[in-house]
């Protein structure tokens, strides 16, 4: 199949190599570009966990100054690919959500003790994960550690692939992400839309006006793969 993957670099790339190793021609279309802007120092006084919700937020935090003292603390991850991440950082107490922000809040719920919580953040977020925790009773703060600047066009050729429906099916990871497919999808206007296959009912709702979305069966990877290529 022909892929055309738009999740922001460094993790474009990572997929795209995945999707090649199966066999797939794998297109590398990143939709959005990620700017770093974690403080020069957080307040860690009263911190005993770091929760994230994103590979980006662990990519911050690996290259801060006070990763020493995070590192030690209790780090709970929203995925599985996001906890390695975090295991490879140096953060020593990792445990998976293996699911979404309200999954890593229950996660969170039944095995945090005291203390404040540092969720390491995008400036947009999907999810609610402060939300879920202060109904809990748990004390969250949030540390914005980037944002997501989207790019106003395709990268060189993918329009016209469109167009000549060369492109078998548009993988999407965030509702942030499809946001920025579904407006240059309308500017180039294809005959026929590819299949949009998203990480969740959620991520692909942006995309839902242009045509039919489908979606994963788990908000991971491997289950993203599995629903594109079924019966292919």
């Amino acid at each position: 199949m022909r892929v055309l993957v738009t999740r922001p670099e460094p993790f474009c790339a990572a997929t795209a190599r995945r999707l090649r190793l199966m066999g797939h021609v794998a297109l590398e279309a990143p939709l959005l570009t990620i700017v770093q802007t974690p403080p020069d120092e957080m307040d860690l006084e009263v911190v005993t966990a770091v929760a994230v919700t994103s590979g980006q937020a662990v990519e911050v935090l690996a290259r801060h100054p006070q990763l020493p003292k995070l590192a030690g603390l209790p780090f709970y991850a929203v995925g599985a690919r996001t906890a390695a991440a975090a295991r490879q950082a140096g953060f020593r107490q990792v445990l998976s959500a293996d699911g979404d922000s309200s999954d890593l809040a229950a996660l969170i719920r039944i095995s945090h003790g005291s203390g404040v919580v540092l969720y390491g953040a995008g400036r947009d977020r999907a999810g609610d994960l402060e939300g879920h925790l202060r109904r809990s009773g748990i004390f969250c703060q949030v540390v914005e550690l980037y944002r997501t600047d989207p790019v106003l066009d395709w990268p060189v050729g993918v329009d016209e692939m469109l167009r000549r429906q060369e492109i078998d099916a548009i993988l999407v990871y965030s509702a942030r992400t499809a946001e920025v497919c579904a407006t240059l999808l309308q500017q180039t206007a294809p005959k026929v839309l590819p299949r949009i296959v998203a990480l969740s009912a959620k991520a692909g709702a942006p995309l839902s006006a242009l045509g039919p979305v489908e979606w994963a069966a788990t908000p991971d990877e491997p289950a993203l793969f599995a629903r594109a290529f079924t019966g292919c």
